[in-house]
């Protein structure tokens, strides 16, 4: 298809309109539409003429993808990183020194811890396994913070000790709503003993856990809540992302879609992509989205 043909279709012109909008025969602009001009330039030409008059061309004739580095600050990632930077900052207040961060899977949770963690040296990531026995979380903290991994757990302390009085750091641990009690236990032992404070991210058992646990309860300085994606975040996402923003049902069909999980926001955006890449078109409109795998 061509830029011209698709520039008519988006626009819901005629030959006979681009004719009388550009002053450029109807026999001319037929040709140009089917491809079978045979000077390339006067489909620029063409174009270039209906851009003057108003009409749009934005993005006919490239190949659209989807940006993967895209970091969209969201309310819910501002909050988590509010709560980081006070938790961080060298010479804030340790008073209830832990946060928590909670939130359903595909919520952008994790990606928003490593991303922090990343992006600010006074911050450690830590992805807690199953399985991991205290040692192994200790000594993850102590070599995060240290460049160390001593082998018996009273080695991990005095390295984690040591490395917190020269320089503190925020550690943010990850999937910590699969820990045990020992392990919950035990980092509320050495936040309190190394003056480290902690962010622990999970999902909503999370918080049922710190209603158990009245010593960690107290230790404490905020929850922070990951909502569900709303239409703003959706909007900044495609806008950022892909460089176009659904018209206004097809963005509440996408959001309806993604029942509040960004993990999906992102997956369908792909195929969006690849519809409109297909098709020829630059619109993300309700059609667009109704050929979304597993559409209902």
């Amino acid at each position: 298809m061509s830029r011209l043909a698709q520039v008519m279709r988006e626009n819901g012109l005629s030959v006979a309109d681009v004719s009388k909008l550009t002053g450029i025969s109807k026999t001319t602009v037929s040709l140009v539409k089917n491809g079978k001009y045979q000077d390339e330039a006067k489909e620029d030409e063409i174009l270039k003429k209906l851009e003057e008059q108003g009409v749009s061309t934005a993005g006919i004739g490239r190949t659209l993808r989807v940006n993967r580095d895209v970091f969209v600050r969201t309310s819910n990632v501002d909050r988590f990183f509010e709560l980081a930077d006070e938790l961080s900052d060298p010479v804030g207040d340790l008073t209830s020194s832990i946060g928590m961060v909670i939130g359903r899977a595909g919520r952008g949770k994790s990606f928003a811890a490593r991303r922090y963690a990343v992006n600010n040296e006074n911050s450690v990531y830590i992805l807690y396994v199953d399985g991991f026995s205290l040692v192994d979380v200790a000594r993850e903290i102590a070599y995060e913070l240290s460049g160390l991994k001593p082998r018996f757990f009273r080695a991990c302390l005095e390295a984690i000790e040591d490395a917190s009085v020269t320089e503190r750091k925020l550690v943010i641990i990850d999937e910590a709503d699969k820990m045990p009690k020992k392990t919950f236990e035990m980092l509320r032992s050495i936040n309190e003993r190394c003056a480290l404070p902690m962010i622990l991210v999970g999902e909503e058992n999370l918080k049922k856990i710190l209603q158990s646990e009245r010593r960690l309860k107290s230790r404490v300085r905020r929850i922070v809540h990951f909502e569900p994606v709303d239409l703003v975040d959706i909007t900044a996402y495609y806008k950022q992302a892909v460089g176009i923003v659904p018209e206004g049902e097809a963005l509440k069909m996408l959001h309806k879609r993604c029942s509040g999980d960004f993990r999906l926001v992102v997956r369908d955006s792909f195929e969006v992509v690849r519809i409109l890449n297909a098709s020829g078109l630059n619109r993300i409109n309700e059609d667009v989205v109704k050929g979304l795998s597993n559409y209902e």
